[in-house]
């Protein structure tokens, strides 16, 4: 502070600490706080507006099993026409065997909510609520066919299909899925008519985490595995672009590698994750070289569904964070003597022998920011994966998170979600110090 008021003067530093303890308050600390008691608010609503919240959440159980029956029926078509057409078959998008459709599945004739014996919450599941594998007693437009059990996840062999028999497959869960989504606003709407009629009795609990369904907890663990993935692929891909550039001795060349890493964040993240959106797509850029390679050939119907895939969402992700792992592991390389790195060579130690001995322990902690840096951005990113394929592979935590607050007016629950995936990822940072032995001194450095 004495230096700040030495350099500054005492005007200009006591502004600088007005303005940093306000954006504290009110930019951290308050909505913190706001979220914390949000997340810890459980709101009972009785009476029919909590008979429709139920039919709410199983008609998006339903919606979310459509989906992905869609997206393996149509592989299926992909493979058939290709087989059709004498071309190779492409392999699902997941590397899974298709999820096994119904043959009588048919679209929906309506969504007629029925009386519940319970009085569930209207934004959060209910432990009566059924999950994802357990079809609704209280709506019968919306049962599965007996096919799609036990689970919505489980997958096996079908007998092939012809590509007419798929599209009306297809056909008959969109036509479907369009009622429900058309039925699911009409209910919205009338649960929240109801609940500004009977009122909303709010108390003090843990249910909006405890009653976390199913299917939202199964997101919730895919998504910090996810992000834990895309943390890893982001220190294979930056680690040797660090170490290229911190050891470089050519100044012009450090500076066309910074360049080069700079100029893409020039652009707006958004148009960058819709450029890759139409690199990866079925009739993208990237299909288009294989087809002028005659590997495929794209008037025949062929060609690989990349964005049906969590692979394509990494690699975009990648992309999108690499200068939050490249600049960290830079930075602390770059302070590295050299003449660690030739001693060793001339004790004949083996490259890999020097990075795992010299460069890996010297960079730890820059290593653990560029982790810290890239797992938080991933966890929470909602803009990557509901662009690239939506629809055609499974949910991110974000995206449920936003529905919960923007789609079923569920602000108490969407909280909850929230602060679960802060303290994971609090968590996350944790570990991460343990496993790379540094704190928080060694971070700021």
């Amino acid at each position: 502070m004495g230096s700040l008021v030495k350099s500054y003067g005492k005007g200009l530093t006591g502004l600088f600490v007005l303005l940093t303890v306000g954006w504290i308050l009110i930019l951290i600390v308050l909505p913190q706080v706001r979220m914390i008691e949000r997340a810890f608010t459980y709101s009972d609503r009785g009476g029919e507006a909590a008979t429709l919240s139920v039919d709410i959440d199983n008609a998006y159980v339903r919606v979310f099993q459509i989906d992905e029956s869609l997206r393996d029926l149509r592989a299926q078509l992909d493979r058939a026409r290709a087989s059709d057409s004498g071309g190779p078959a492409s392999p699902p998008a997941d590397g899974a065997l298709p999820l096994v459709p119904s043959p009588s599945l048919v679209p929906s004739p309506s969504l007629v909510p029925s009386p519940s014996p319970s009085t569930p919450s209207p934004s959060t599941p209910s432990p009566s609520t059924p999950s994802p594998s357990t079809p609704s007693p209280s709506l019968p437009g919306l049962t599965p066919s007996p096919s799609l059990a036990p689970s919505p996840f489980a997958r096996s062999s079908t007998p092939s299909l012809s590509p007419s028999e798929l599209e009306t497959r297809i056909q008959a869960l969109e036509t479907e899925k369009a009622g429900l989504q058309e039925k699911i606003a009409v209910l919205e709407k009338e649960e929240a008519n109801n609940s500004s009629a009977v009122g909303v009795n709010e108390s003090y609990s843990a249910k909006n985490f405890t009653d976390m369904s199913e299917l939202h907890f199964k997101i919730f663990v895919s998504t910090l595995f996810y992000a834990l993935c895309v943390t890893v692929l982001s220190f294979v891909v930056c680690y040797p672009v660090a170490y290229a550039v911190a050891t470089t001795d050519n100044p012009r060349k450090v500076a066309l590698m910074m360049l080069g890493l700079i100029i893409p964040y020039a652009i707006n993240e958004l148009l960058r994750i819709f450029s890759w959106v139409m690199i990866l797509e079925k009739q993208g850029i990237l299909n288009g070289l294989l087809d002028l390679l005659g590997l495929i050939d794209m008037s025949a119907g062929e060609g690989l569904r990349f964005v049906a895939s969590n692979g394509a969402v990494f690699t975009v992700m990648v992309y999108a964070y690499v200068l939050f792992m490249v600049f960290p592991i830079y930075n602390t390389i770059e302070t590295l003597d050299r003449n660690q790195i030739e001693a060793a060579k001339d004790l004949g130690s083996s490259m890999w022998r020097i990075h795992w001995r010299v460069v890996l322990p010297h960079a730890k902690p820059g290593i653990a920011v560029g982790a810290i840096m890239t797992f938080m951005l991933s966890a929470g990113s909602i803009a990557a994966p509901e662009i690239v394929g939506r629809g055609l592979h499974p949910d991110w935590f974000s995206q449920v998170i936003y529905r919960r607050f923007f789609e079923a007016d569920a602000w108490n629950e969407g909280a909850a979600y929230s602060l679960a995936l802060l303290v994971a990822c609090l968590l996350f940072i944790l570990i991460n110090m343990a496993v790379f032995r540094v704190g928080i001194r060694d971070i700021a450095k």
